[in-house]
């Protein structure tokens, strides 16, 4: 083998590349065959022929007589990679034209087990899962009637399964494509993977996401047989890194990640009560929770073969306003919510008999009480396991804010510390805002001219009332139709749509969010939308079937299964490279069969390269 330099100018502008050449015998005499484009090879041309001698030696997995030059070396490795890389496709691509007994029939060589080397191992097992979702759903040819193109739908498809299996930048999720995972060999597609590919493809997802969000949606309806008789409606809120200067849907408002620091971006969510999601609203970072409701229920009543009338939408009491309920009447959707009203009153529930649930664990209770108006059932609900988790917050809290207080107090008698009246007023303000319980409280500050003396403070009956109450809430619904325990079991789906979240924040790269343009910053969030729409139906097949994991661990236990190249040389003075699958193990095996795929994805490949004579290179 030998390197040759061509060169061409396109547009008065010359462009050098280099190709790798072998001599080789024909019936009409030596000939030349390109082996493969290398590029250019920024290396000096005396050391051109050690890096094709290196080259052919690692393709042959020979050992090499003398030390090679850490640079030539790197460069051989990558070639020959690429090298058997293309004649294993070109192998599998001629395994498909055989027939079924060529496969199967049996081959028997002699080899050096001295020589026997593994390389270019990628994970397949979650991707594996990941394309055999998108494909059912008909992911690629959504994007097809689209107007995608075949590139277009493969970096689309990478996109999204990289957000599943390996949540990231687009930077990272090109190298993880390129280097650790077999999803380039799933879809049996040679595209080279950038980052600005990936970054134009998903501002071209964004650009669609209406038609897109139907789509998957219809086609879960159709799949599992969807009911959709609950829609649940939720809010939460991503932060990014970086100022996002100029942005006008980042914001700083109250962070629900803790990150107050940062700005902020909104997104809205409606799923049905089995987890699987409808549709997702991006909104600026500080847009208020009620504020947001009327669109969404807008984009709902049009979805075609969707949301249709009748349909209960489930909210939480931040978006529970009486204006939002009346909306939800007036667009002829019934509602079930979380009351904003702290407390009714103990004659409100004067005559209403308490009664008490069980849940699922068969060991949580839950006492409640009904009272039915002309136009709505109210249902006061006390939960031990709220109470016991509310209680330890409260308390928590109280003795945090007093012992603040007594501090202050022994300030006040100490030197060279703050006396000030208003400087002391002051002070109890934070102090109120850090923890929130100040209202609870009676606080009397003594002073002297001008100069505070004492702080005198006690519970007052709003916090004698707060403590009992620890652990009730209360459900209205315009369904006049529900007893007691249908209320509560429609509530608790309200946890579907907080685990939706969490998954989107802690498994499907929600944040934080790097991209500095909003329409990278959109994209971005509705690339982990459309990943959450894949996990949902994946989950429901597992669960359906006994399997309970959540996708973290499923990805995990996924994760060992490899696509690997085994090569050895042979008796026969040749190399023969395998391209395999390795064997699933049991957790792998039971997650397949319950999915109903392959055991191993993808056939075995191979490829035999005879062993040229006039080499001087020894054996392994």
């Amino acid at each position: 083998m030998f390197i040759r330099e061509k060169s061409k100018t396109v547009k008065g502008k010359k462009y050098i590349q280099h190709q790798l050449i072998e001599s080789i015998r024909t019936p009409a005499g030596p000939r030349q065959r390109l082996v493969l484009n290398l590029g250019f090879v920024d290396l000096h041309p005396d050391k051109w022929k050690e890096l094709a001698n290196t080259i052919e030696s690692e393709v042959h997995k020979q050992s090499r007589l003398f030390v090679t030059d850490p640079q030539i070396e790197k460069l051989a490795q990558h070639y020959a990679k690429v090298i058997v890389r293309e004649n294993l496709n070109k192998a599998s691509e001629r395994a498909a034209s055989d027939n079924a007994a060529d496969r199967l029939s049996a081959d028997y060589q002699s080899v050096n087990v001295n020589s026997v080397s593994s390389s270019d191992a990628r994970k397949i097992g979650a991707e594996h899962v990941v394309l055999a979702q998108m494909r059912e759903y008909k992911f690629d040819k959504m994007l097809t009637q689209l107007g995608f193109t075949d590139n277009q739908i493969n970096y689309a498809t990478i996109l999204i399964a990289g957000r599943l299996v390996h949540p990231s930048s687009e930077r990272e999720t090109a190298r993880w494509a390129n280097e650790d995972s077999a999803i380039l060999e799933l879809l049996q597609s040679n595209i080279n993977v950038y980052d600005t590919a990936l970054h134009r493809t998903a501002v071209l997802l964004w650009e669609q996401h209406d038609k897109i969000e139907q789509r998957l949606s219809q086609a879960a309806r159709e799949i599992f047989g969807l009911k959709e008789t609950i829609i649940l409606y939720d809010l939460t809120n991503t932060y990014f890194e970086g100022s996002k200067k100029g942005s006008k849907i980042a914001k700083h408002a109250k962070s629900k990640d803790k990150r107050d620091d940062r700005p902020v971006i909104t997104l809205a969510l409606t799923l049905d009560a089995q987890g699987f999601p409808k549709q997702s609203k991006v909104y600026e970072g500080n847009i208020s929770e009620p504020g947001t409701l009327e669109k969404m229920l807008d984009e709902l009543s049009n979805v075609v073969d969707g949301f249709n009338p009748q349909k209960t939408i489930v909210i939480d009491a931040g978006i529970a306003t009486q204006d939002n309920l009346e909306i939800i009447k007036h667009k002829q959707f019934k509602y079930l919510a979380v009351s904003r009203k702290k407390s009714y009153g103990d004659d409100f529930w004067q005559g209403s008999q308490e009664q008490e649930i069980k849940l699922s664990d068969k060991k949580t209770r839950l006492r409640v009480k009904l009272v039915t108006t002309k136009k709505e059932l109210y249902l006061l609900c006390h939960s031990e396991a709220k109470q016991a988790k509310e209680k330890a917050i409260l308390e928590r809290r109280l003795e945090s804010f007093a012992e603040g207080l007594k501090e202050m107090n022994k300030g006040l008698k100490k030197k060279k510390t703050h006396k000030r009246y208003d400087k002391i007023i002051e002070r109890i303000g934070r102090l109120k805002e850090k923890y929130g319980v100040g209202s609870l409280y009676d606080i009397e500050v003594k002073q002297e001219k001008g100069v505070a003396t004492k702080i005198f403070f006690n519970k007052n009956p709003n916090g004698k009332a707060k403590e009992k109450k620890v652990g009730e809430y209360v459900i209205r619904t315009n369904r006049l139709d529900l007893i007691e325990e249908e209320i509560s079991k429609i509530h608790r789906t309200l946890t579907t749509i907080e685990d939706s979240f969490r998954s989107m924040k802690s498994e499907l790269g929600l944040r934080p969010n790097y991209h500095k343009r909003d329409d990278t910053s959109t994209a971005h969030i509705f690339i982990t939308v459309i990943a959450y729409h894949i996990i949902a139906g994946i989950l429901k097949k597992l669960r359906t079937n006994g399997i309970n994991y959540s996708w973290h661990t499923i990805r995990n236990i996924l994760s060992s299964q490899v696509r690997v190249t085994t090569s050895f040389n042979t008796e026969d003075k040749a190399t023969i490279h395998i391209r395999t699958t390795t064997t699933p193990t049991l957790k792998q095996s039971d997650i397949y069969s319950k999915l109903g795929l392959l055991q191993k994805p993808l056939k075995q490949v191979k490829f035999k390269l005879p062993l040229k004579k006039d080499r001087r290179t020894k054996n392994k």
